[in-house]
């Protein structure tokens, strides 16, 4: 079984007009008011079914307006439901804003899944920041939900959305999860590499685990061999931030990799299905 952790996906009125859907909110005019790829609901899943990929984990955008919020993720709830079992809805939301856990609350108790992709591209993981990701976390997990966050590596190119985020931070959101079953995105931030310290970092990853979302850009496949034997490759969960890369892509990556044949299995899905119970 293929499971993938990370997708996002669109409904027909942004589709339709995004600069419209996307006024007012900053963060998504950078990334999306241009010409990034948007897919509906028949498209991703025309992707899965080429890519083999039985289930994904659907959310949106980190919408800083409740009611853009509140529409977005009320037609992923709807759509979800349209195709259970295949399709699980995740709220994306700016975790900054104030309804954020009221409407993080409000999901889950509608039927969604989980929480995330939580993204903030302006900033680190502040202070401030941490403490609301952590009562995030809490809600989640008093509700059983997992939590995709988006992280990315503190070096490196620059490009539109990359965060000026910290190892130490990523590293002290892993230690206030609250329990909850976390995900980081983009191989979190490099933070894996950190796991072959004596003491310190492993000992806070043991409810946590990393998506693959964009590695193909970002890393070369060294990397996740590396990674999978520091921290064993069940660590890794297959995320292809649909629609930025097909599976086969994945496919590619993971045998330069090296991987074997069943930490293959387990990242593109085995891992998924016991971190998340699909």
């Amino acid at each position: 079984m293929r499971i993938d952790v990370h997708v996002h996906l669109t409904p027909p009125y942004v589709l339709d007009d995004r600069r419209a859907a996307l006024a007012g909110e900053p963060a998504l005019e950078l990334l999306y008011g241009g010409g990034a790829r948007m897919h509906g609901t028949g498209e991703l899943l025309r992707a899965m079914g080429e890519g083999g990929v039985d289930k994904a984990l659907v959310g949106g955008f980190p919408f800083a307006r409740e009611e853009n919020a509140r529409r977005f993720n009320g037609w992923i709830l709807e759509e979800c439901a349209r195709h259970r079992g295949t399709l699980y809805p995740m709220a994306a939301f700016d975790p900054r804003a104030p309804f954020a856990e009221r409407h993080a609350r409000w999901f889950l108790e509608q039927g969604g899944y989980g929480l995330g992709e939580l993204c903030v591209y302006e900033e680190g993981l502040s202070p401030p920041l941490l403490d609301r990701l952590e009562a995030l976390c809490l809600l989640a997990a008093e509700k059983g939900a997992p939590v995709l966050v988006h992280v990315n590596e503190p070096v490196g190119h620059r490009y539109p959305g990359k965060a000026p985020i910290e190892i130490s931070q990523i590293q002290a959101l892993a230690e206030r999860s609250g329990g909850a079953r976390l995900v980081l995105a983009h191989f979190g931030g490099g933070l894996p590499f950190f796991a072959s310290m004596r003491k310190g970092v492993r000992e806070s990853l043991g409810n946590v685990r990393f998506d693959t979302a964009a590695m193909p850009y970002l890393y070369s496949p060294q990397a996740l061999r590396a990674a999978a034997g520091f921290l064993g490759a069940a660590h890794f969960l297959f995320g292809s931030d649909y629609p930025l890369l097909p599976a086969s892509r994945y496919e590619r990556y993971f045998a330069e990799a090296g991987l074997t044949e069943e930490e293959t299995g387990l990242v593109f899905g085995g891992a998924a299905r016991d971190f998340l119970g699909l």
